[in-house]
């Protein structure tokens, strides 16, 4: 029986381009339907999914801000499970074990800083960088090694705007991708149309499961991570924890044997942040 794992992010979805479309306020609408759409595109590869294999076990884990944004009434009734709410170890990439087949990145973003990314970031809005062995990598290329070195599950598909999808090919060259939209500037965008859409989701989907998988680079270990916050405060705050040493006044630094270790001092500098919300 096939086993798919999907991470899904809300700002790479089709049609959103603001920050009110991400997070839910006094008027929901928008919110709600960004999480609409963001539930067609699930659904579209959930479909091409069970279309190949009628028994396919779907996973999939609400990666977006709280991580409660999706329903399952929101999704296919048959072979998706889904993974919601926070604080859950890894984050992100929560519930992937060495059992999937493959492993899908849907609605994502640029990283920081990214010309023309939509609403890019990387994890937090007061990170400005995070390397890898001196490399700088997006919550994509990240969850992407995430998956590969400590599971040893490739990431076969990744969807988001233009910026992004170049972004992870970047790490994974021959990766199938679904670009959703252009960014024109950070907060807007030319969207695809939604019969292309459709017929894009599941003709990369259809690609991404026929062949075999590829993996990204090999990082070699130990693992140094490198992270220059936005301001020094932010800083001062990850220092707290003892994993870390100070670079400079905005960027501090670890370095580990293990991805997972890495993966996981890596959300623990971003939870901490919020303590800075109401300093700033």
């Amino acid at each position: 029986m096939p086993k798919y794992y999907l991470s899904v992010d809300l700002e790479g979805v089709c049609g959103v381009t603001s920050l009110l479309q991400c997070y839910p306020k006094a008027d929901r609408a928008p919110f709600n339907d960004a999480v609409e759409q963001l539930a067609e595109e699930i659904n579209l590869v959930a479909f091409a999914l069970l279309e190949a294999d009628s028994h396919s076990e779907i996973v999939v884990n609400d990666a977006h801000s709280t991580m409660t944004n999706l329903h399952l009434e929101h999704l296919l009734s048959s072979g998706i499970s889904l993974v919601s709410g926070k604080p859950k170890l890894c984050a992100m990439m929560a519930g992937l074990d060495s059992s999937f087949d493959a492993a899908f990145l849907i609605g994502y973003h640029a990283k920081a800083g990214t010309e023309k990314g939509v609403l890019n970031h990387t994890f937090h809005s007061k990170l400005f960088d995070v390397k890898i062995n001196g490399v700088s990598y997006g919550e994509g290329g990240i969850n992407a090694y995430y998956a590969s070195l400590v599971h040893q599950v490739p990431v076969v598909l990744a969807s988001g705007d233009k910026a992004f999808c170049e972004e992870i090919r970047s790490v994974l060259p021959e990766v199938c991708t679904v670009e959703t939209k252009q960014g024109l500037t950070t907060t807007a965008a030319q969207n695809i149309a939604v019969d292309q859409l459709e017929a894009a989701y599941t003709q990369q989907t259809q690609k991404a499961i026929s062949r075999k998988p590829k993996f990204p680079a090999k990082l070699k270990s130990p693992y140094t991570l490198e992270i220059t916050f936005t301001t020094s405060l932010a800083c001062d705050v990850a220092m707290t924890s003892p994993l870390y040493q100070r670079v400079d006044g905005r960027t501090l630094t670890t370095k580990t044997d293990n991805f997972e270790t890495l993966y996981r001092s890596l959300q623990a500098a971003y939870t901490m942040l919020g303590y800075t919300d109401y300093m700033e």
